[in-house]
């Protein structure tokens, strides 16, 4: 009686085991399916060196450590458990393992000999598992043969024509293979076998993300959603999609796909950048930190560049600096961009006294951007700048610099552009840009008027009469609105008046001039001289 309760007993605990391992086993899978391979290493590695262990937990924890680079760890366990059983037996799920390891540190040829003396039995050749797993070992390593891969499950799929793993594995092939129209279709194949399969539509929607198709990919990231919506790779893509879209949306995806999946530092660097996009700086700031507190000197230097911007927009401009100036202590400058170098022009701007400092950072950003609308923009501070320290040239060359980047230019950046080099007394190049300024605006009277007044400049004696003909054009323009241009017209007036007394004594042409003058201007005293004078010459001189 006793012996009796205790077979049962025996077979009861034998029985329990094996549902433990199946169960065990499952949820392995599904973490990887769900790329949760932290969760799944957990598992399997209890069940792969447990004295009732099934060959197949030695399968997935290999492939789990070479999932994640961990081949220290996949040779510890090799070494430990896996050799030593395959010396004893002729488990192929052991050597399959072993293989997967060996394709995965480079040894390709002693695995395809594994793979060789496998197939060298015939009750191998018709076993569709095994022809999975060597397939997914071709199709998962780097250096794996994917045409192998595929000529093993097209015979798998002989022997069990309805299993949509194996149209999943032919399209991963095929993708492998740069074949995205063939993946296509063994996707859809996996569909027809089984609609509910959701890492089919997964995958159909990668190969339309990567032909910018996003009509067609979110159908079916919405579709492998509806199956099973803690999927985590279809959490991650929508989190991808709504990033430049929709950024509250974005963060919403992003919890969710942390929530299901296993902790990573890069979920960590994904949720400060939906914090500081999302306008949650000093949030933002804490998330940074902590990482920098986790990962030392691994951190990503771009955490103090994103602290420095998140610091500027929430007004500590300070603090700012101490973070953007640690981002270009521990930064590669090959990877410094024109933004970088704008933000420290901003926060220079700020320090008095540092005008300098900014215009050389601005000037950097600006030869940096290949983006015209970001050039003009650059060229429009740095001038403003320099017209605060009144180096008028610099102002102008950055004026000009303005003009040319400029998509639409008009009358005022011709004008302000002239004006610099006028104030900078650069008479010629003054007359240069009012000549280009009289060009494109004929009948506008400021650029005539600015050639005359650089000319007048240049031609200080009046011998040359440079500046006769662009103030007789003043005067042309002028009068047709006299209250609206008297300041010009009286400078005008007044130079051909002294330019007829002075050069060519012409008195009644100079006294005409100085009388229209007089007419707008009754209480100049020295007009109201050289007219008397004149007319006494005149007198004169008949």
């Amino acid at each position: 009686m006793k012996t009796t309760k205790l077979v049962i007993l025996f077979i009861l605990v034998l029985f329990t085991t094996g549902l433990l391992n199946a169960q065990e086993l499952a949820e392995a899978k599904q973490f990887i399916e769900n790329e949760r391979y932290q969760s799944a290493e957990a598992i399997l590695e209890k069940a792969a060196t447990s004295e009732s262990s099934e060959s197949a937990a030695s399968y997935l924890l290999v492939k789990t450590y070479l999932d994640q680079e961990k081949t220290s760890e996949a040779k510890k366990y090799i070494d430990e458990y896996l050799l030593p059983a395959i010396s004893n037996s002729a488990n192929a799920m052991d050597k399959i393992a072993y293989a997967r390891y060996l394709i995965g540190t480079g040894n390709k040829a002693a695995a395809d000999e594994i793979f060789a003396s496998l197939l060298k039995e015939k009750k191998n050749q018709k076993n569709p598992s095994l022809l999975i797993a060597m397939a997914e070992v071709n199709i998962d390593e780097k250096n794996g043969d994917p045409r192998m891969a595929i000529s093993w499950l097209n015979m798998a799929e002989k022997k069990d024509k309805n299993n949509s793993e194996v149209d999943i594995l032919k399209g991963l092939a095929y993708k492998k293979l740069s074949d995205a129209s063939n993946a296509f279709v063994a996707y859809r194949d996996a569909l027809k076998k089984d609609p509910q399969n959701l890492k089919a539509h997964y995958l159909i929607g990668k190969i339309f993300t990567a032909q910018k198709n996003p009509e067609v990919y979110l159908e079916h990231f919405l579709k492998a959603y509806q199956i099973d919506s803690t999927y985590a790779p279809v959490l991650e893509e929508f989190y991808k999609y709504y990033y430049y879209r929709d950024i509250k949306v974005a963060k919403k995806y992003l919890q969710k796909y942390i929530a299901n999946s296993d902790y990573s530092v890069q979920n960590d660097y994904y949720m400060t950048d939906i914090l500081y996009l999302n306008g949650e700086h000093v949030s933002a700031i804490q998330a940074a930190k902590g990482i920098i507190e986790k990962e030392k000197d691994k951190s990503q230097p771009r955490l103090y560049k994103l602290m420095a911007y998140s610091s500027a927009k929430a007004g500590d401009s300070m603090q700012a600096i101490q973070y953007i100036t640690d981002y270009f202590n521990k930064e590669d400058p090959v990877k410094f961009i024109a933004a970088d170098f704008e933000l420290r022009a901003q926060l220079a701007e700020k320090i008095a006294g540092a005008k300098d400092a900014a215009i050389g950072y601005y000037t950097i950003a600006t030869e940096m951007d290949t983006a015209l609308n970001n050039k003009v923009k650059y060229a429009i501070k740095i001038a403003d700048m320099y017209k605060q320290t009144e180096d008028y040239s610099h102002q102008a060359t950055w004026l000009g610099n303005l003009y040319k980047w400029k998509e639409k230019t008009n009358n005022i950046d011709l004008f302000n552009w002239g004006l610099a080099h006028y104030r900078a007394k650069e008479y010629l190049q003054t007359d240069s840009v009012f000549g280009l300024y009289t060009t494109r605006y004929p009948e506008d009277i400021y650029g005539y008027y600015w050639r005359a007044q650089a000319s007048a400049a240049i031609d200080t004696s009046m011998t040359n009469a440079l500046a006769i003909p662009y103030y007789n054009k003043v005067v042309e323009i002028g009068e047709k609105n006299r209250e609206t241009h008297k300041t010009m017209l009286l400078k005008a007036y007044g130079y051909l008046g002294g330019y007829e007394a002075n050069i060519t004594k012409d008195y009644q042409k100079s006294l005409n001039w100085f009388e229209k003058y007089q007419a707008m201007d009754q209480d100049n005293a020295d007009v109201t001289r050289y007219v008397d004078m004149l007319k006494k010459w005149i007198a004169d001189s008949n």
